[in-house]
C-alpha cells in the first residue's frame, strides 16, 4: 500500500417484503430491512443466512467473511442497520459503504478486532505485478489500537471507535467523498502520531520509486487516486511522506 497506499503501503434502501417462513411446528422466520433498519426474529438460524436476506432484500454485496459463523436466537424490531448488526456480527468490526443517494451498495465484514496480518513479504507479487506491502507494516496496521471516530464516520463504521484497516478500506473505497476524506484524515494523524507505525511507512515508501508508488495507488484507488495523495499531502506532518505524496500526485496527473 501507499503508506497504506501512501498513508492510507504504509443507501433509497430495497424495500422488500419480509423474509418470514414456517414449516409447520417451526418457529416463524422474519428479516426484513426497511429505510435502513432491520427486523429480526429467528431461532437456530446461521448468522450467513441472516446476512444473506439482508443483501436480497437492499440489493447490497456481503463482502468479507465471517470470524464466527455462528447461529443465532434472537429478536429485536426496526433497529437501525448499524446497531442490528452489532447485535448479529458480536466483537467483529464491519462497514456499511452507501451510494451517492444513500442507498446501501454493500456490508464489509473487516474481521473482528484484530485483522489476521499479512502474508510474509516474500508472498507472491499480486496480479499487477506490484510488490506487496511488507509484512511489518501491515502488522503494525492490523496490530494498532483502534482509534476514537464520530458523525458520519462513526455511522459508516458502525461505532465509536475503528481500526487502520476500516480506516484505509473506506479513505480510499467509499461512495461518499465526505467519509472517504474524513477516514483518510484520521488515518494520517494516526500515521504521523505513532512513531513505530510512522517508521515503518516510511521505510516502504523508500524503498520504492515514485512510479511504483503511483501504480500501487492507481490500482488501490482508482478514480480516486489523485484525492488520496491530495490528502496525504494536505495532512502529514512528515516532510518525507508529504514530499513523496506531492511527487506521486505530479505522476499521476502527468499520467505516469
Amino acid at each position: 500500500m501507499l503508506a497504506c497506499r501512501l498513508a492510507l503501503a504504509a443507501v433509497a434502501a430495497g424495500l422488500a417484503a419480509p423474509a418470514a417462513w414456517s414449516d409447520e411446528g417451526a418457529p416463524e422466520r422474519v428479516i426484513r430491512y426497511e429505510r435502513d433498519t432491520l427486523t429480526v426474529h429467528v431461532t437456530s438460524m446461521p448468522v450467513t443466512e441472516v446476512l444473506d436476506e439482508l443483501g436480497r432484500q437492499s440489493g447490497a454485496k456481503i463482502q468479507g467473511q465471517m470470524r464466527d459463523p455462528r447461529v443465532l436466537s434472537v429478536e429485536f424490531e426496526a433497529v437501525p442497520l448499524a446497531d442490528a448488526l452489532h447485535r448479529l456480527l458480536g466483537d467483529q468490526n464491519f462497514a456499511l459503504v452507501y451510494g451517492n443517494e444513500g442507498q446501501l451498495k454493500s456490508v464489509r465484514l473487516l474481521g473482528g478486532p484484530q485483522a489476521v496480518p499479512a502474508a510474509p513479504a516474500t508472498a507472491a507479487a499480486s496480479p499487477a505485478n506490484q510488490p506487496a506491502a511488507p509484512a511489518s507494516v501491515m502488522d503494525a496496521l492490523a496490530n494498532h489500537p483502534p482509534i476514537p471516530v464520530t458523525g458520519r464516520l462513526g455511522d459508516v463504521i458502525g461505532g465509536h471507535d475503528a481500526t487502520l484497516l476500516q480506516l484505509a478500506d473506506l479513505g480510499v473505497h467509499h461512495a461518499d467523498a465526505t467519509v472517504r476524506a474524513q477516514a483518510a484524515r484520521a488515518f494520517i494523524a494516526a500515521v504521523d502520531t505513532d512513531p513505530t507505525l510512522r517508521a515503518s511507512v516510511l521505510t516502504q515508501l523508500n524503498a520504492m520509486d515514485e512510479g511504483t508508488l503511483s501504480n500501487l495507488l492507481r490500482n488501490a484507488a482508482g478514480a480516486h487516486a489523485e484525492e488520496v495523495a491530495m490528502q496525504i499531502l494536505a495532512n502529514a506532518r512528515a516532510t518525507e511522506i508529504r514530499s513523496k505524496a506531492s511527487a506521486v500526485l505530479q505522476r499521476l496527473r502527468a499520467g505516469g
